[in-house]
C-alpha cells in the first residue's frame, strides 16, 4: 500500500497477495509450501528470499464465492473487494538498495481503501490502528486520494454500499475511537478528529448512490 502514496509514511515487515483462484487453480499457500516456504499464521508463509525471510499472507477469492456472495456485509465486502483489486492492478516497479528493481502488479488506491475499510473488523490493536491510518493517509494524499475516490465512484453498486457502510462505521459512529487507535501509533500521533471527520466526508461522496 505505502508505494503508491506521494510520500510514504511507514514500512511494512510483510506482503499481502491476493490470489484470485480460478475453478481447478491450486491455492496459493499450497504452491509456496510446496516450493519450500514455511507455513506462518493461518493463512501466511514465510517465503526466502535475497533479503531474507518474508512473510506473505495470502488473501483468497476463488469463482465459487463470487458466485455466491456472502449474505454479511463484510464478508460481501471482503470477496468484493478483494477480486477488485485482482482484477484493477497495475505495475509498479519497487527500487531498493539491497535487491535489484522488480516491477510487480500493485492494487490501485480505491480497491486498497475498500479492503482496508473492511479488514478494520478482523485486526488486532496495533494492525487495526495501521488500517484506519492507511484509510486516512490513501484519502487525504495528494495522488492516490483523486485516484482512490474516482475509482470508488464507478465500483460495483453492492461494493459502494458495503464499503459506506463500513466507512460510516470507522469515521462517523466510531470516530472517537478510530482517532485512539490512529494515535496510539507513532505516525498517526498527529491525526486530529477534523482530519477522520473530512476523510468521513470523502470517503461518503462517492459511495453513497
Amino acid at each position: 500500500m505505502v508505494c503508491r502514496l506521494s510520500r510514504p509514511y511507514r514500512a511494512t515487515i510483510d506482503l499481502d497477495t491476493v490470489n484470485r483462484r480460478r475453478a481447478n487453480e491450486p491455492a496459493m499457500l499450497e504452491v509456496l509450501l510446496a516450493s519450500g516456504a514455511q507455513a506462518s499464521g493461518p493463512a501466511g508463509a514465510l517465503v526466502p528470499t535475497g533479503a531474507g525471510l518474508v512473510q506473505v499472507d495470502v488473501l483468497e477469492v476463488t469463482d465459487a464465492e463470487l458466485d455466491s456472495l456472502p449474505d454479511d456485509p463484510g464478508d460481501r465486502l471482503h470477496v468484493l473487494a478483494h477480486a477488485w483489486a485482482a482484477a484493477s492492478s497495475s505495475p509498479v516497479t519497487l527500487r531498493t538498495d539491497a535487491l535489484e528493481n522488480l516491477t510487480v502488479d500493485i492494487a490501485e488506491p480505491g480497491p486498497l481503501i475498500a479492503m482496508k475499510l473492511q479488514s478494520v473488523a478482523n485486526r488486532p490493536g496495533p494492525k487495526e490502528a495501521t488500517d484506519l491510518l492507511d484509510i486516512v493517509s490513501l484519502t487525504l494524499d495528494t495522488a492516490t486520494g483523486p485516484a482512490s475516490r474516482s475509482a470508488l465512484a464507478t465500483a460495483n453498486p453492492t461494493l459502494r454500499r458495503d464499503a459506506l457502510l463500513h466507512a460510516s462505521l470507522w469515521f462517523e459512529d466510531r470516530i472517537d475511537r478510530t482517532l485512539r487507535l490512529v494515535r496510539s501509533i507513532p505516525e498517526g500521533r498527529d491525526t486530529h478528529l477534523d482530519d477522520l471527520r473530512l476523510v468521513g466526508e470523502l470517503l461518503r461522496s462517492p459511495l453513497e448512490p
